[in-house]
């Protein structure tokens, strides 16, 4: 399997001028990478243990010496919106922006957990086939992954047969992080709607004797909207 950098950096290192949605854990991870520049640059994409510790030091390395990249790690970058804390909503608010900006690619980076909770929004993709969207999911069989790690309710579930029965054009699932990177912009170029199931790792969980969660800043619940805004304008900017 992957691990979560490497799924989440191959997309921001890969994705160009496309809109991005993210949910939770991918929010928090391209947070770290992105930086600037959108495209997790000097950000080692290595598998295993290993390559998640690296990949996240290097980026927690670049919000602490980088006043700019520092200010993006608070905020996301003007062509992402997160869908949190509209859990399952992923692939709706990403099937609107493709329908709204078919001139533009629009990815999804959705999560096992969230899906599950709206699988009907794979038939509502596929009832509107929408050339422009790429729907990935990160499989990880968690739910509060780096927290407690609880499983999901189907940790085995197969959502790109899901999908590929649903009527996706395309989908497939990916283990290996090397295949991914490759795959990636063969999959964003082909007409969609695309779906990809990514096999991740789970982060290695926090919980144990003395953990305190910390409490999430105030503006984790007004994001989505600033977001919104910031996704505007930059439509406006780059039409």
């Amino acid at each position: 399997m992957m691990n979560i950098v490497q799924a989440c950096g191959v997309v921001a290192k890969g994705r160009g001028n496309s809109v991005l949605v993210a949910t939770m854990l991918s929010m928090f991870i391209f947070d770290r990478i992105e930086g600037v520049d959108g495209k997790a640059s000097g950000v080692p994409l290595k598998s295993g243990k290993l390559g998640l510790v690296l990949g996240l030091g290097m980026a927690k390395l670049k919000t602490v010496f980088s006043a700019a990249h520092a200010d993006a790690a608070r905020r996301s970058a003007p062509s992402r919106i997160n869908s949190v804390p509209l859990m399952g909503g992923a692939a709706g608010l990403g099937l609107g922006l493709a329908l709204a900006q078919p001139q533009r690619r629009v990815v999804v980076m959705d999560s096992d957990a969230s899906l599950l909770m709206e699988l009907g929004g794979l038939a509502t993709v596929v009832a509107q086939q929408p050339a422009n969207l790429m729907h990935c999911v990160v499989h990880n069989g968690t739910q509060f992954t780096g927290l407690d790690n609880m499983p999901t309710a189907t940790p085995d579930f197969q959502f790109a047969e899901v999908a590929r029965k649903a009527g996706y054009r395309h989908a497939e699932r990916i283990e290996d992080g090397a295949q991914w990177a490759e795959r990636f912009p063969l999959l964003l170029a082909m007409q969609g709607p695309v779906f990809v199931e990514l096999m991740v790792e789970p982060v290695p969980k926090q919980t144990k004797a003395g953990f305190a969660q910390e409490e999430l800043p105030e503006n984790q619940y007004t994001r989505m909207g600033d977001e919104a805004l910031a996704l505007q304008a930059w439509f406006a900017a780059n039409a």
